[in-house]
């Protein structure tokens, strides 16, 4: 039972009402008309579109609504074939953004996986570059002191390097194990500054690798190292590419389509052959009356 007291109609009150319903009849102008339209088209918009599916694929239908909305302002379509047109132009915008966006999660997912991959890489080869550096560093810093590196010191760089030795190593580690030995004071430091010569030599191709690889390091989310990860490379952002150049080009056809509709260009009924005049006839049976010519 309803607690609103709902007014009564007196019969006054009802042929007012028969009065004015008889006066109504629709839009009668052609302004009235098109907005009419307008508004029925709007509708059929929102009806046409799946808002379910939309928001499945991360979608808002609410900004699918408001492009066709915007579209119905701008272009004020006529119900029938302009209406159709102006829809699929909305449909051909719509997937356009789609297909943008599409680009642009592809491009993430390349930048999340291709540089999640290269910062290990370049991490990893930075840290056993500067591991291996660490054992010349503490040499380095035995050979400054004056008394100079101690035999334990030598041997542990000596294994460290003797194992593999590289070009010039060989003859440094006999410099090296010469420091073990007794020696005057002025062949000590003699035979120290050589060896720091040496070591400095020994060091730059390590310095030079260890800090190429930290470099490449802390540039893997650079501007520029973002840009070439996310630029199209499979065959999956070139097929996106390909549906964003087919949609542009139907929009293309549709926007031309709908302006000749509207200046009447689809109704000439001119029909032109390649062999024959502007003219056309009406073939009834009879032969041809156009001349060989």
């Amino acid at each position: 039972m309803s607690l609103v007291k709902k007014p009564e109609m007196t019969e006054e009150n009802l042929a007012a009402h028969r009065a004015n319903g008889a006066k109504s009849h629709g839009p009668v102008t052609p302004e009235g008309k098109a907005n009419s339209a307008a508004a029925n088209l709007r509708h059929g918009f929102y009806s046409e579109q799946d808002d379910e599916v939309m928001m499945r694929l991360g979608e808002n239908p609410r900004d699918y609504h408001a492009l066709m909305d915007s579209l119905a302002e701008d272009l004020q379509p006529r119900a029938g074939l302009e209406s159709q047109l102006v829809l699929r132009m909305g449909r051909a915008l719509w997937r356009m953004q789609r297909a943008e966006r599409m680009r642009e999660g592809l491009a993430l997912k390349r930048i999340e996986s291709e540089g999640q991959a290269e910062e290990l890489t370049t991490a990893t080869m930075a840290s056993h570059a500067m591991h291996v550096l660490e054992p010349y560093e503490r040499l380095q810093e035995a050979l400054a002191r004056p008394d100079g590196p101690t035999a334990a010191e030598i041997d542990a760089f000596v294994t460290a390097f003797g194992g593999n030795p590289s070009p010039g190593m060989p003859e440094f580690v006999r410099l090296l194990n010469s420091l073990k030995e007794p020696l005057r004071e002025a062949d000590r430091k003699l035979a120290r500054r050589k060896a720091r010569k040496q070591l400095k030599r020994l060091m730059e191709s390590h310095e030079s690798m260890a800090y190429r690889f930290v470099t490449r390091a802390s540039r893997v989310y650079s501007p520029e190292n973002l840009a070439a990860l996310a630029a199209p490379q499979d065959d999956p952002s070139m097929l996106m590419q390909r549906m964003d150049d087919s949609n542009l080009r139907q929009l293309w056809r549709l926007t031309n389509v709908l302006f000749k509709v509207r200046s009447g260009g689809l109704t000439s009924k001119d029909v032109k052959n390649g062999d024959r005049s502007g003219d056309v006839y009406e073939n009834k049976g009879e032969p041809d009356k156009m001349s060989s010519e």
